[in-house]
């Protein structure tokens, strides 16, 4: 068989050089889609957005499992001095995901050489992972809703971790989260006669302190809020205030206890605005429940790991951040875990950050050991 031609440095770099925001990836699924029918594949595009799906099928029947990358960027202005930083200003990979993107189509070249022995082997390339909409979408979609899949797999780079490392959790490895916002209404007066009109300022210092105290309910499991942004009126001296608006971010490692959450501050919030006479507007954004892995799969992954001479770090709690790839495994069983991008690799979602190439070979390897163990040779 003619041996494939793909650089995967090269793609990256010209995918990181021309970063598109969730939802409007198109250039960028169109840059990959045509990858893909270089290597001779037939994908389906626009798949939940502009995700892309390609079968490679093995020549005997067996099991189905799915491989998934996500490639959208993020609203950061890129301070790096590459020779391929981002040419769009305020959007730059600062995540990574031009990485997972290029090792999964590294996986696309080395199984158009060598396909899976049994079974079929699915790559899913996701648009609009950071808004967490895109996973959702994808298995939704009737390309993959109505499939068996048995497996599912996923990478993230994880700066603060050795280079090569694999990072692995059985159950949780990424937890839940939602922003909150909570608009509440009274009425403005002159700040000489605040008796005549109704202020939310009691109210929101209420909500406020609610907010912090919200995970004090539920010890057993790990939860979190985070206050981010708080608003009362307008700066002038002779109003008093009649809006007022609280912002937060929710976390757990447990769906059942994210849920709570969320319920439980829906009743507060609404029992403080009726005891202050307020009206209130209630809104929740980029919702994310917990990557929750299988046991088995898990173990997959680090006796792949250790075949391939890798070192192999065990967390012993989730991820505080959300990775929406947990859409997909609460439908199907699987595992995501991290490489290692270096213990003093710059952060995630810093415009200092650049994915380290070095690890596209490791993600590459790691997940055709994976597909070996499923698929045969």
């Amino acid at each position: 068989m003619m041996a494939i031609d793909f650089d995967p440095l090269a793609f990256r770099h010209a995918l990181h050089q021309y970063p598109e925001l969730s939802n409007h990836e198109a250039q960028s699924a169109r840059t990959i889609a045509a990858q893909l029918r270089d290597f001779g594949l037939s994908p389906q595009t626009d798949v939940g957005g502009h995700g892309i799906v390609v079968d490679i099928a093995g020549r005997e029947p067996g099991p189905t499992t799915l491989l998934r990358a996500d490639f959208d960027a993020l609203p950061i202005h890129e301070h790096t001095q590459l020779d391929y930083a981002s040419c769009h200003d305020g959007i730059m990979h600062a995540c990574g995901h031009d990485g997972h993107a290029a090792a999964l189509l590294a996986v696309a070249a080395q199984l158009c050489q060598t396909p899976p022995k049994q079974g079929t082997v699915i790559l899913a390339f996701q648009p609009a992972e950071e808004t967490g909409e895109g996973a959702a979408r994808l298995c939704a979609n009737p390309l993959l809703v109505t499939r068996h899949i048995d497996n599912v797999y996923a990478f993230h780079n994880l700066p603060g971790f050795a280079q090569h490392q694999i990072v692995v959790r059985p159950s949780t490895f990424a937890c839940a989260s939602t922003g909150v916002a909570i608009h509440l209404h009274g009425k403005t007066s002159h700040a000489a006669y605040p008796e005549r009109g109704v202020s939310p300022a009691n109210a929101m210092s209420d909500v406020m302190r609610m907010l912090t105290q919200l995970p004090d309910a539920y010890p057993s499991t790990f939860s979190l809020v985070t206050l981010v942004h708080a608003q009362l009126g307008d700066p002038a001296f002779g109003v008093a205030p009649g809006e007022a608006t609280v912002m937060a971010t929710l976390r757990s490692d447990d769906n059942a206890t994210f849920h709570a959450m969320q319920t439980r501050l829906v009743d507060h919030v609404n029992a403080i605005a009726d005891r202050a006479k307020l009206t209130v507007d209630l809104s929740w954004h980029e919702p994310f429940i917990a990557a929750e892995n299988s046991t088995a799969h898990n173990q997959v992954v680090v006796n792949a790991a250790q075949s391939l001479g890798l070192e192999v770090h065990w967390l012993k709690e989730p991820m505080r951040w959300s990775e929406d790839v947990a859409e997909f495994l609460a439908r199907w069983p699987g595992a995501l875990f991290g490489i290692g991008s270096g213990e003093h690799h710059p952060q995630l979602h810093n415009p200092d950050y650049d994915f380290p190439d070095a690890i596209l070979a490791t993600a590459k390897a790691l997940f055709c050991r994976v597909i070996t163990h499923h698929h045969g040779r």
